[in-house]
């Protein structure tokens, strides 16, 4: 059992920095190409990832953190690609 909970605790810590990356991200706005390239990949793994901790049956606090990852990563996508946020 307490490798389980490592496994969720490592988990649930790599969707939590996915989303600080792509809050990061949209804060500095990079101006190179292969780097907005290597963060919409970042950015990308945290819409995924935060969506699909959204949609998991557990408690309503993983499903919020999943949300507020899901929604940092949508939005570093769009600050980088769109220009306008």
């Amino acid at each position: 059992m307490e490798s389980l909970a490592m496994a969720a605790a490592i988990i649930m810590l790599t969707i939590m920095v996915l989303g600080l990356i792509s809050l990061v991200v949209a804060l500095r706005s990079p101006r190179r190409r292969w780097v907005k390239l290597v963060a919409s990949v970042f950015a990308t793994c945290a819409v995924l990832a935060g969506g699909w901790m959204m949609t998991l049956q557990v408690g309503i606090g993983a499903r919020f953190i999943g949300g507020a990852v899901a929604a940092m990563g949508v939005w570093a996508l769009a600050r980088m690609w769109l220009r306008r946020f």
